[in-house]
This record gives structure tokens, sequence and C-alpha cells, in this order.
């Protein structure tokens, strides 16, 4: 009793710093976004101030479709096909459903691009996650592949820190989304793509130590289980 007691304790721990680090991560975005606090150059110069944009002059967005569900020819591929209820993760990977090329064609999804911001616009309105591979989606999501030297991480951080915004800017009486026209007005204020990294860069190495004590605490919790089978086999 002792020794798991002391196992709980590990583990109730790590939980704490876990979440110590999330409530830092989210007080360092509001001073990062609200720009109460800024970064400098390299050389220690200011950047430009920020400039209010729309997100449709920011990004191409991208709507995605459904092919036949029937059709057995148009699925079983190797193209991703994400549905809003698989954005769980920051980097998106594989799906549970494939498209082969002729459900790609058949339907009105578009192949995205490595690194393009899957945007969950329907129901679960504002989940957000990086493609790590060509993929396509449904027609719950409005895609932003981002233009120019326009920072992917940087946005997928925004996007986070607003979530609340895009939920408001929803409309639908049998559930919330947010079509593609009106993602597109959404504005925003924009730094210089330097200053983009930068914020982008500091967020994503909490989101690093966030996970890695997410890691750990799963680890420790399966130690746990399986002493307890071995116990009281």
């Amino acid at each position: 009793a002792g020794f798991l007691g002391a196992v709980d304790e590990r583990i109730k721990l790590m939980q704490r710093r876990r979440d110590a680090l999330a409530r830092y991560k989210a007080g360092l975005m509001q001073r990062l976004f609200d720009q109460s606090l800024r970064f400098t150059r390299d050389d220690g110069t200011a950047f430009p101030d920020w400039e209010e944009k729309r997100l449709g002059e920011i990004a191409t967005i991208v709507g995605g479709g459904t092919p036949e569900t029937a059709e057995d020819s148009y699925w079983g591929g190797d193209i991703p096909w994400f549905t809003p209820t698989e954005i769980k993760s920051k980097y998106l990977q594989s799906s549970a459903r494939m498209l082969t090329s002729d459900g790609l064609k058949s339907s009105s999804a578009k192949l995205l691009p490595i690194g393009t911001l899957l945007l969950s616009t329907r129901a679960n309105v504002g989940d957000v996650g990086i493609a790590r591979q060509e993929c396509t989606t449904n027609q719950g999501f409005q895609s932003l592949i981002m233009k120019g030297k326009h920072f992917n991480e940087f946005w997928y951080q925004w996007i986070l820190h607003n979530k609340k915004k895009f939920v408001r800017w929803a409309a639908g009486s049998t559930f919330l989304e947010i079509n593609k026209t009106e993602v597109g007005k959404i504005k925003a204020e924009t730094p210089h793509p330097e200053e983009q990294r930068k914020i982008a860069d500091a967020l994503s190495a909490l989101d690093d130590k966030i996970a890695a004590v997410s890691d750990q605490v799963k680890h420790m919790q399966t130690f746990k289980k399986g002493l307890l089978q071995q116990m009281f086999v």
C-alpha cells in the first residue's frame, strides 16, 4: 500500500506540473497575442507594428467533401480523409478512413499540401491540427493553406487562442457552423513573419514540454496498472 501510494503521489506531482505548464502557456499566449509582450529581432531592434488583416488575405481557404460512401472503389486507398472528431492532436498523420484517387476525383474534397491547417468549422468549431502529409477532409472543414511567408505554426497557435471567437462567429439552428466566406472575413492582428516564427517557437517549446510530461503521466499510470495486475493475479 505504501509503495502504491508513492506511485500515486508521483502521478499527482506530474499531473500538477503538466497543469502548471498549461496555465503558464495560456498566460504567455494572452500576453503575446495582446502584444503586451513583444519579441525583437536578433540584433535587438523592434519588429514593425502588427497589421490588421483578414484570414482570406493570409491563407487560401479550402473546403472538403465526401465521396459516395457505398462505392467501395472510393475507399481503402492511401489518401488520408479527416473528419472533425479526429482533430485531437497538433500534428495529423493518418485518418480512420482513407480515400483512393478515384474517391478523391469523385468528390469536392481537395488534396491539401503538407503543413495545411485543418480547421474544423462544423460541430466541433475551432479544432485545428497541422497536416503532416498530403490529405483531404470532409465538408466539416475550412482548411488554411498559408500564403507567402506566413508561418503555419504561428497561425495554429493563434487559432487555439481564438477558438471561442470562432464558436461565436459560427451560426446555425441545427448545429454550429462557419462557412468559407465568414472564415475569410475574420480579422487578425498580424505580426511580421520573423516575429510569427519567434512566437511560434516559444509556444511550440512549451507544447513539447507539456506533451513530454503527459507521456510520463501515461507511462506511470500504465506501470501502476501492470503492477496491480501482477500483484493480485
